[in-house]
């Protein structure tokens, strides 16, 4: 097994008991790109660790086995060394059953001679780096090669303006050298990264000569990306996308393709175009194999969520980068401070503090920031919070800068943060807030002390008295403390809240949503609904419905529409429930009151007070055969026949109140008695069907009556007695009737038919 490196390394052996390889270790100062899995073989077993300052490779042999480390070629080191190499670019492992294989046995000398073999004077002459003609490439009295290590320093040192320089003179002086494309190259890096808008003529021009000389060069990907930019800068969308394109079509899934993503997606977001420019954003993320790359997607879509307050989604972003890539945050110190507070200000303060931590690593105490970004650790752990490493990094800061820019207030806070950080049970601590509270009355400390009092309240679960000091909570100045104060108010009644769901309870839901401003899940529109509804809120229920309308699953988009029919109706906004039940209706099909069991109920009112008289007497039909047993019929049936009576319909008339007395009567529940079997008696009456109304009245002998409800019932049955020829039934109940306390104008009826038949 071969373990190479770039750079030398080192290998070591760990011995057993009898003095046999165990393992082995070979330490690396670079990690690896991408997290590496463990290996199992016939021979070994191959772990990986990451260490703080170190990548280790852990070899694990399963039988015999030796390392050795093997030199560099001779022609790189013609001395070769008696004594082992400790550390080596390259090693091998080998695994054996019971001999070294091909190595044969190893001579042991007891006493010798070492010194080294120097291989020097076997070289070979050579002739160096050769043209695409085989010709050695030296020219005039340099070697074109050093000038291009010459460019290439001098650009990786910053220095532009001396690159574009040599690289101009080399190519003067080298006009056919095999390195012609990498000074032009250089010569545009160094024009854009000198500045891109004030040469973007010569860049341009450049770069066209570029593409158009070396069509095939491995780094045509790279000027095509530096045209693109060069062309978006300077507000030549159209010439920039062609660009963009080439690079991102022609090149696709090379580094600098993916650099082109980010850059066509920062073109996008600044010409309004955001989710265009975070897909753009994301593909780049997800496609680059260069973490550096994907560090700076990473960083544009982190950035951009700022910029929309998506602080949730920026936190992720940056969190993967500090996790994977730290020194990529950190490489701009004054935009790695900004982000830190720009998270700490949305209150994201876990990464605010380790990327602040980690910008200290880099600053020197002198650095215009350090100073700040010292505190602002202390502050922000305040902030959180987190009392104790608050404490230790105020301690910390006021012993590095005594007399700061922040000492004063670092003092303040540290005062109020020891007493908040005492150990004490919550009654004594609660003794100490209220204490501090009248002690610094009016001042950030009694500010503090309130917002430390509630967080105690809370976590005893004593939500009641923490919303008691709402108006305390509300003439709190300090920003942080009120910031604090108002998270636990709102989590206070957020548990309320959550206790009213559980126990269906709606004045204190209600109450806690309004009055207090907390966020409902959308899971908790139901609770909401039904809550709105049942103190008859139609409107806050229908807001409710509404937001519902689009839902993708088409079940739960029926059952809102089927309340919003209800609310509509409601709140007498007829035509609208119509037109909703309808959309129901056609979502549902023949299962619409099965998924709407309210349907037809706000129908048949909306037909009603829409006068649309044939549907409603349609609709009170098909309902009749379907909820005939079901009490809610009998306002129904009442419903009905007042639109039958306005219409003039008897049969109609009949055909309701006989229904809704059967209904009754079966049920054995009468809240439109006696009215409807008087009016029942009436319509017969008038089509002289005596026998039948006779047959109405003497069944409401079970019907509780008094006063002149009961004169009128038996006045009622005397004259049908009377009509039907029984005589003496007829006098019995017009004696009964008059004998009627309360009867009023029908108990004078009574006596007058009395009088009649005396007569």
């Amino acid at each position: 097994m071969h373990i190479r490196d770039g750079a030398p390394f080192r290998c070591e052996t760990v011995l057993g008991e009898a003095g046999e390889p165990t393992s082995y270790r070979c330490l690396f100062r670079r990690m690896p790109e991408s997290r590496l899995a463990p290996i199992v073989t016939d021979f070994f077993d191959i772990g990986f660790e990451e260490r703080k300052d170190a990548f280790v490779c852990l070899i694990a042999p399963k039988k015999q086995s030796l390392i050795h480390p093997l030199p560099p070629p001779v022609h790189e080191n013609p001395e070769i060394s008696t004594h082992p190499l400790k550390i080596s670019n390259h090693w091998i492992v080998i695994g054996y059953e019971d001999q070294p294989p091909y190595l044969g046995k190893k001579r042991k000398f007891e006493n010798g001679l070492s010194f080294p073999l120097d291989f020097k004077s076997y070289s070979i002459p050579t002739v160096g780096a050769v043209d695409i003609n085989g010709d050695p490439v030296f020219m005039k009295n340099n070697r074109d090669i050093e000038r291009f290590i010459a460019v290439k320093e001098a650009f990786e040192r910053g220095k532009y303006k001396k690159a574009y320089d040599l690289a101009s003179e080399a190519l003067e002086s080298f006009p056919n050298t095999i390195f012609a494309s990498d000074f032009l190259r250089y010569k545009i890096k160094s024009l854009a990264r000198e500045d891109m808008k004030e040469h973007a003529d010569e860049i341009i021009a450049l770069g066209k000569l570029f593409i158009k000389r070396y069509t095939s060069d491995e780094y045509l990907p790279e000027v095509l990306l530096l045209l693109a930019r060069v062309y978006s800068a300077t507000g030549f969308t159209s010439d920039a996308n062609y660009f963009f394109d080439r690079l991102i079509n022609e090149h696709k899934g090379t580094r600098f393709a993916n650099l082109g993503l980010i850059y066509l997606g920062d073109q996008l977001y600044i010409n309004g175009k955001v989710k265009e420019a975070t897909k753009r954003y994301l593909e780049a993320y997800y496609s680059a194999k260069d973490i550096d790359v994907a560090s700076l997607a990473a960083y544009k879509l982190a950035i951009r969520y700022l910029d929309r307050g998506m602080t949730k989604d920026a936190v992720s972003y940056l969190e993967k980068i500090w996790k994977r890539n730290p020194d990529f945050l950190l490489k701009e110190k004054e935009d790695a401070h900004s982000i830190a507070q720009q998270l700490a200000a949305r209150r994201a303060y876990d990464l605010a503090i380790e990327i602040n931590k980690g910008l200290l690593k880099k600053l020197k105490k002198l650095d215009d920031i350090y100073e700040t970004v010292m505190f602002e650790i202390a502050e922000w752990y305040d902030e959180k919070g987190d009392v104790r490493s608050a404490i230790d990094w105020y301690e910390k800061y006021l012993d590095a800068f005594a007399y700061g820019e922040f000492s004063d207030k670092a003092k303040e806070n540290l005062d109020a943060l020891f007493v908040m950080s005492n150990d004490a049970n919550a009654t004594e601590a609660l003794r100490k807030y209220e204490s501090l509270m009248r002690e610094y009355r009016g001042s950030p400390i009694a500010d503090k002390a309130l917002a430390a009092k509630l967080k105690v309240l809370l976590a005893e679960k004593r939500f009641d008295e923490v919303l008691a000091l709402s108006d305390m909570i509300d003439t709190i100045e300090t920003p942080e403390a009120k910031r604090a104060a108002e998270e636990t108010r709102t989590a206070a009644a957020r548990a309320l809240f959550d206790e009213a769901v559980k126990r269906k309870e709606c004045k204190t839901g209600i109450a806690m949503v309004e009055k207090y401003g907390i966020e409902t899940a959308e899971k908790e529109d139901d609770y909401l609904y039904g809550c709105y509804a049942k103190y008859a809120r139609y409107e806050d229920a229908l807001k409710i419905a509404e937001r519902h309308l689009g839902e993708k699953n088409l079940k739960e988009r029926i059952v809102w529409l089927c309340r919003s029919v209800h609310m509509l109706t409601s709140l007498r906004r007829y035509r609208e429930a119509l037109k909703a039940s309808a959309d129901v209706r056609a979502l549902s099909g023949k299962g619409a009151e099965k998924a709407c069991p309210n349907l037809p109920w706000d129908e048949v009112k909306a037909y009603h007070a829409l006068s649309d008289y044939a549907k409603e007497i349609a609709l009170i039909r098909q309902m009749a055969r379907r909820y005939g047993n079901d009490m809610r019929m009998a306002e129904i049936y009442r419903m009905g026949y007042d639109s039958a009576k306005k219409a003039g319909d008897t049969l109609q008339q009949f055909w309701m109140l006989k229904r809704l007395i059967a209904l009754q009567n079966s049920k054995g529940s009468h809240p439109y008695s006696p009215w409807v079997e008087f009016e029942a008696i009436r319509l017969l009456k008038a089509q002289k069907k005596y026998k039948e109304a006779l047959a109405i009245a003497e069944g409401m002998e079970t019907l509780s009556l008094s006063g002149e409800k009961r004169g009128r019932w038996l006045y009622e049955k005397g004259l049908l007695y009377r009509l039907t020829g029984r005589q003496k039934a007829s006098k019995e109940a017009f004696r009964e009737c008059a004998a009627v306390k309360g009867g009023g104008a029908w108990r004078k009826l009574c006596e007058e038919a009395l009088t009649l038949q005396n007569f």
